[in-house]
């Protein structure tokens, strides 16, 4: 536990490590996606025709046209090839079986990219422009990069590639990385050898967890001795600035074998740290979060439990059902942060609304994340407010559309009409959806948390409530006293920016941040204090 929270406080180090750039292209191939799980059965209900995908598209002034590969029209993965030419019928004929499978992986995985929910949103389809190059120097015989958001050149020596009897592996493993990858770099401003170790380490956990073995086509093993070698001359590239290129020389995933190895490592440490992490919800981590593994195994001792500080009051959820759910739904829903680290998460429910700026703008005074959990009815009149929000590095998660008390639907009728309609709403306005939902209440069956977790959902609650809801305990004193009372180290706190005046919510915050300052903890998103995407 003491190492991790040295190793984050180092702001040399993170500097340092964005600081190392790779900007070569022909390095982009090697990046990674991340993890799945089973996608052996997907309901197609929802799924509309989708008339916006473009026929034919235009890079460097060449032209491409859409390939017509049987019964994927309405597939996230679109294939296109240059218009001058023919598609050799083996390539084609693996695509037609491969292009299928790979969409319905990331669709059970519940990305973004690939849901299609209703008939009003668009289906942010990826555009794959396959582009035959003749054999040079430093280009193998596949190849990647990336045009712009959405569009993926596949650069292929044709004639290497359909004399290899493992085509169809090279291909299933190949492209479904990369378009993982797709995703992962729209959260990535800058680009190291230590965000290509992480974004390598999901991607090999993706694979592995969802590729039959006959299509795996890479290897992570390594000695001790040499993956603590390796460890330590990428701990020492990111002081001094130096890129270690040789980790990435090779093309294909499966010619990097000490890369594949140090990154399926730390993201090995990083699973076992987060209860309910994987790679497939993960993507969207910042590579900071996976430092601390540089230093060692994982070998922190998580709680034991989690309960709510903050005791019963009338009609709200009792706490002993919170800790109740907490315990059985262990990495699926969250009162607390599982870990021993000084950290606390607050959190607002109930918004945007007016009181949200002013809290925004206390939190910036104080250089603090916080996360915000909002009804899907609100967002559209307080956009400015989400974006900055966004912006800012906070966590922007669901509360419901309209805050029904979720209790008397369905699994299925709560995602429908509450979860889903928000999210899409999120999406529709900001181009994301959020991975964390918070009850309204409090109150969830247990088949509703295993319904939500089948479609990629967090429930959170809370570990300290701050009653600013009760109009009879909100003074300025009260909430202070609820925060500052009952701390413990990986705090979720329940406060609120609107449903109510919230104007003593606001005016408790610097006394409340100042306090857990002054006592060594560091303020969080949830998504740091989870070690999980907040967003598909």
């Amino acid at each position: 536990m003491g190492f991790r929270n040295r190793f984050f406080q180092s702001d040399k180090l993170a500097s340092l490590a964005r600081s190392c750039l790779l900007v070569l292209s022909a390095l982009l191939s090697s990046l990674v996606l991340v993890g799945c799980e089973d996608a052996s059965s997907i309901s197609t209900e929802g799924i509309v025709n989708q008339p916006t995908i473009a026929e034919s598209v235009n890079f460097t002034d060449n032209s491409y046209k859409l390939i017509t590969l049987t019964g994927y029209e309405q597939s996230a993965l679109q294939v296109y090839w240059p218009t001058d030419s023919v598609m050799p019928v083996i390539l084609q004929a693996d695509l037609q079986l491969l292009i299928p499978q790979i969409n319905t992986l990331f669709r059970q995985q519940n990305f973004a990219f690939s849901q299609l929910t209703k008939e009003t949103v668009a289906l942010r389809y990826k555009k794959l422009i396959f582009n035959p190059i003749t054999p040079a120097k430093g280009v193998g015989k596949l190849d990647f990069s990336f045009a712009s958001d959405g569009e993926i050149i596949v650069m292929l020596d044709v004639d290497a590639l359909l004399g290899d009897d493992n085509i169809k592996a090279l291909l299933s493993s190949e492209l479904t990385q990369i378009i993982y990858q797709s995703e992962r770099l729209n959260y990535q401003s800058e680009i190291s050898v230590f965000d290509h170790l992480v974004s390598r380490g999901l991607a090999l956990h993706f694979l592995k967890q969802n590729l039959p073995a006959s299509e795996i086509t890479f290897s992570v093993d390594i000695e001790q001795s040499e993956l603590s070698a390796a460890l330590a001359q990428v701990k020492l590239g990111l002081d001094d600035g130096v890129l270690i290129e040789n980790l990435f020389a090779q093309n294909l995933l499966s010619e990097q074998g000490k890369a594949n190895a140090l990154g399926y490592y730390l993201v090995t440490q990083h699973f076992s740290y987060y209860s309910g992490s994987n790679a497939g919800n993960s993507f969207s981590l910042a590579s900071r979060l996976f430092f601390p593994w540089l230093e060692g195994e994982n070998s922190a001792s998580r709680k034991t439990e989690q309960y709510v500080r903050t005791g019963n009051v009338a009609e709200q959820i009792s706490v002993e059902e919170l800790a109740r759910q907490a315990s059985l739904y262990l990495g699926s829903y969250f009162i607390e942060g599982l870990n021993n680290e000084k950290l606390i998460a607050l959190s607002f429910d109930d918004g945007p609304s007016q009181y949200t700026t002013q809290i925004l703008d206390v939190l910036a005074q104080a250089q603090v994340p916080a996360s915000f959990f909002w009804q899907g009815q609100n967002l559209a009149n307080y956009q400015e407010v989400v974006e900055r929000s966004i912006a800012a590095g906070h966590t922007v998660a669901n509360h419901s559309w309209n805050h029904a008390n979720g209790m008397s639907y369905s699994g299925d009728e709560l995602w429908q009409q509450q979860v889903a309609k928000t999210n899409d709403e999120f999406q529709q306005l900001f181009n994301i959806s959020p991975r964390f939902y918070r009850p309204p209440y409090g109150e969830i069956s247990d088949q509703q948390i295993e319904y939500l977790a089948s479609k990629g959902m967090k429930v959170m609650l809370w570990s300290v409530d701050s009653r600013d809801w009760n109009p009879e305990l909100n003074s300025i004193d009260k909430i202070e006293s609820e925060l500052i009372n009952n701390q413990h180290e990986e705090v979720i706190t329940l406060m609120h920016d609107a449903g109510g005046n919230r104007q003593n919510t606001v005016d408790a915050l610097p006394a409340i941040i100042a306090h857990y300052k002054n006592q060594g903890y560091r303020f969080v998103n949830l998504e740091t204090l989870l070690g999980i995407s907040d967003k598909h």
